[in-house]
């Protein structure tokens, strides 16, 4: 016996030299949504946990619910939950603990499928009791008050069908009801009276440009017969703690949420900030105390999780969850039906297909990023200062701390910080805002230097460099003289085309002079690149690929000389192939020559100065593309509409030349592919 003692301790030393894992990771993954250009526009980034799985209300017995439809957190953050499939609304705790059931006993409060549910501050519950086509109230107590049917006066439809599915309920008692197929918009009721006083806050139709052309060229009889289309129907209200009713409409892809004031008027058209997900899926909204707000979205793919979070402005920062058919996991929904957030920030999610409500509560770190967010917001941006650095200690991703601290530097006055803060989260209008400062700033500390060094330049190249010129050109071997003879050329015809394009027609330039040409040119497209100031191209140069910027750069250039020089042969022109290169050549000097003054305008700069940078960028294209098409003109000796339409011609020949490469392109790697694919199956089989 001892024996088997000795080696069962032996054992069980060994299992506790390799410990078991546990993991504390959540059966979803959670991610930031960063809407900074960088480069990219929106990207999403994986990060830890905003919100973790807390625990789940699933009643037992009688308690059990059955196909919940719509949950209601209540002032006292009590949950209210239409249980659709018992006929009741049941009232659950703080904690999700069974209370009561409401609207289950007889008499005339007894409920129907109802499938919305809304409580007020003074404790009155407003209840979508769908199967009976009504809107059923009870009091604090339970008792049911009163009733409110279709309308039978007023200005009501008498053909319209009053089927309430959602409810809320303004301060001023006035009701906002989703009825179901409407798509006039919720019906609008006076509380004290019942009176329907219109519709509200009814979604637009969106027609397409075949619908535009019918209306144009159909009779009134065709169009008579043409299938009306109606707005979409409103699927879900909910109203903030300002009064603002959040509309949400399943189905389209435009408008799924919007902020309505008491006259209708959406909030989000006006702000700029709103981004809402590409999702069609989203089911309800719920909102918080620093009005931040939070989308339920059925929809599910690898970066659009179930639950976003939203600013006040309307912009997705961050998004989790998931959603399986048959969940394994807590935390894992199956079929999401309402959200509701309470004074604590515990997150509670109604599962239809489950029959259960799952709570998520907040992180720390969840905790620190959104509350500095929301001083960020409201524009106190010193009190955000302490959780924008213990954000910044536990992620380095998130581009809204840099934003943020960048605001509180530019408070105190720091402002190289700032715009180092600004710049690593790539907002170039907050860095234009603090490099107006530091330039003014500099200019005050350094303006007699700065005129000392530009009338020094100007002296320089006025005087010194002109005489060394014409020093050198004299000692200047033959080879090297013709080389800039004909860069003399290509400046004069910047400003003369006709005479300059005439100069070098026929004419075999130095294939040195024109290696130099596109060796200059690339070192102005790398320096456009990587050069221009970050305020008007603010990117992060490390994802720049020279070699497709290159060569996307190059490719209509090449595809100029040979569809010109193609169109042209057809057409009789004059020119060889060289001429049209070597015409080409010249065509692009200003892109040569304006880049370096353009650069240094984008250093300079500011936003609110950029019509200079964006104007002289406008006139070295137009430039270039008016020294093109004269260019063609004089190699080919054309009258000026026969270029007109030569130059059109070559235009077209262009886009049909990219269309083709991209489908040879297109069909090259599925040949490719299929032929990798079989590779791949016959070497498993062997």
């Amino acid at each position: 016996m001892a024996k088997y003692t000795r080696f069962i301790a032996v054992l069980l030393a060994a299992f506790f030299l390799f410990p078991g894992t546990s993991s504390a990771w959540q059966p979803y993954d959670t991610f930031f949504i960063s809407h900074g250009t960088g480069g990219a526009g929106t990207r999403t980034f994986w990060m830890q946990d905003v919100y973790t799985v807390s625990h789940t209300a699933v009643g037992q017995g009688d308690q059990a619910m059955k196909q919940p439809a719509d949950l209601f957190i209540a002032a006292d953050d009590h949950l209210y939950i239409a249980d659709k499939g018992n006929n009741r609304v049941i009232e659950l705790n703080r904690d999700g603990e069974w209370v009561r059931a409401i609207g289950d006993a007889e008499g005339s409060g007894v409920l129907k499928a109802p499938e919305g549910v809304f409580v007020r501050p003074s404790g009155d519950i407003y209840v979508a009791d769908t199967g009976n086509q009504r809107i059923a109230v009870f009091d604090k107590g339970g008792a049911f008050v009163r009733e409110y049917k279709k309308p039978e006066e007023g200005l009501m439809p008498a053909s319209y069908f009053f089927v309430p599915v959602k409810v809320a309920v303004d301060d001023r008692g006035v009701m906002y009801i989703v009825s179901k197929g409407s798509y006039q918009g919720m019906v609008r009721m006076r509380g004290d009276s019942g009176e329907f006083t219109g519709f509200f806050g009814s979604n637009k139709t969106s027609g397409t440009w075949m619908d535009r052309l019918k209306r144009q060229i159909f009779t009134e009889e065709q169009l008579a017969r043409e299938e009306l289309k109606r707005p979409a129907e409103i699927g879900n209200v909910t109203i903030d703690q300002d009064g603002y009713i959040f509309a949400t409409t399943t189905g389209v892809l435009n408008d799924q949420i919007r902020k309505l004031t008491a006259a209708g008027v959406n909030r989000f058209e006006s702000l700029k900030s709103a981004r809402f997900a590409a999702s069609d899926q989203m089911v309800d909204v719920a909102t918080d105390k620093r009005h931040f707000f939070y989308v339920l979205d059925r929809k599910e793919n690898r970066y659009d999780a179930m639950i976003s979070i939203y600013s006040p402005g309307g912009t997705q920062l961050f998004s989790f969850g998931k959603s399986r058919k048959v969940p394994q996991q807590r935390g894992v929904l199956s079929y999401p039906a309402s959200i509701g957030i309470d004074s604590g920030n515990r997150l509670w999610v109604l599962d239809s297909d489950q029959s259960l409500a799952q709570a998520y509560d907040r992180t720390e770190f969840g905790d620190a990023v959104l509350t500095a967010a929301a001083d960020y917001y409201i524009g106190d941006y010193e009190k955000s200062e302490a959780n924008w650095n213990k954000v910044k200690s536990l992620n380095e991703i998130i581009s809204l701390t840099y934003v943020g601290l960048g605001e509180v530097a530019q408070k105190q006055e720091r402002t190289r910080d700032a715009m180092a803060y600004f710049k690593m989260s790539y907002d170039n209008q907050g860095y234009s805002e603090a490099f107006w400062t530091y330039r003014l700033e500099w200019i005050q500390q350094n303006f007699a230097y700065a005129a000392g060094v530009i009338v020094a330049l100007w002296l320089l190249f006025r005087y010194g460099l002109r005489m060394l010129a014409r020093r050198s050109t004299r000692r200047m071997p033959e080879h090297l003289a013709r080389v800039v003879g004909e860069l003399k050329d290509a400046w004069y015809t910047l400003f003369h085309p006709y005479e300059g394009f005439y100069r070098i027609k026929g004419r075999k330039l130095s294939v040195f002079t024109m290696l130099l040409l596109l060796l200059l040119l690339l070192l102005a497209k790398m320096a456009a690149l990587y050069w221009t100031g970050f305020i008007f191209r603010p990117v992060d140069l490390s994802r720049i690929r020279l070699w497709p910027e290159l060569i996307g750069f190059l490719a209509p250039i090449l595809a100029w000389v040979v569809a010109n020089y193609l169109v042209s042969t057809v057409k009789d022109g004059e020119g060889r192939f060289r001429d049209v290169v070597q015409a080409s050549l010249f065509a692009v000097v200003p892109y040569i020559t304006l880049t370096m003054p353009i650069l240094l305008l984008s250093n300079i700069l500011v936003l609110e100065e950029g019509i200079l940078y964006s104007s002289l960028h406008t006139v070295m294209w137009l430039w270039i593309g008016a020294l093109f098409i004269i260019s063609s003109q004089v190699i080919h000796n054309f009258d000026f509409v026969e270029n007109i339409a030569n130059s059109t011609i070559t235009v077209v020949t262009i886009g049909i030349l990219f269309l083709f490469i991209s489908l040879t392109t297109g069909l090259s790697y599925n040949l490719y592919d299929f032929f990798y694919q079989l590779y791949k199956e016959v070497t498993v089989l062997a």
